[in-house]
């Protein structure tokens, strides 16, 4: 598989737009259009990116660089889809996107306990 094939592939998977993908990699609009316009036959001055685009573009989709660069076959996901989300949060928004998930997974778990393994409350 070719890189623009799989950059365009890894992100659609992740629900991105082309402009999505940029602001989240740090680099123009104009690059990841490049980089995918090779897909439909076309030159593009674009078709070989440096290292640190293919860094930054890998980071944002939550992959490997030698995922971008492999052939064919099922990329291996390096994160989950809330990190790549989160990587562009500010601290304190992560911080608080924490502890709401924290409280999620303590009431989904004491939702899943046996009514005798569960805490009463004193009413």
């Amino acid at each position: 598989m070719r890189l623009a094939e799989q950059v365009r592939l890894l992100r659609v998977q992740a629900g991105m737009t082309q402009a999505e993908l940029a602001s989240r990699a740090g680099v123009t609009v104009e690059t990841v259009a490049r980089l995918e316009r090779v897909l439909r036959g076309r030159s593009s001055a674009n078709s070989n990116p440096s290292l640190e685009t293919l860094a930054r573009l890998s980071s944002a989709l939550g992959v490997e660089v030698s995922d971008l660069l492999s052939g064919p076959g099922k990329p291996r996901p390096r994160d989950d889809r809330l990190f790549v989300v989160l990587r562009g949060a500010t601290p304190a928004t992560r911080r608080r996107v924490l502890r709401v998930a924290e409280a999620l997974v303590r009431e989904d778990a004491s939702e899943t306990k046996p009514e005798s393994q569960r805490r009463r409350r004193p009413g």
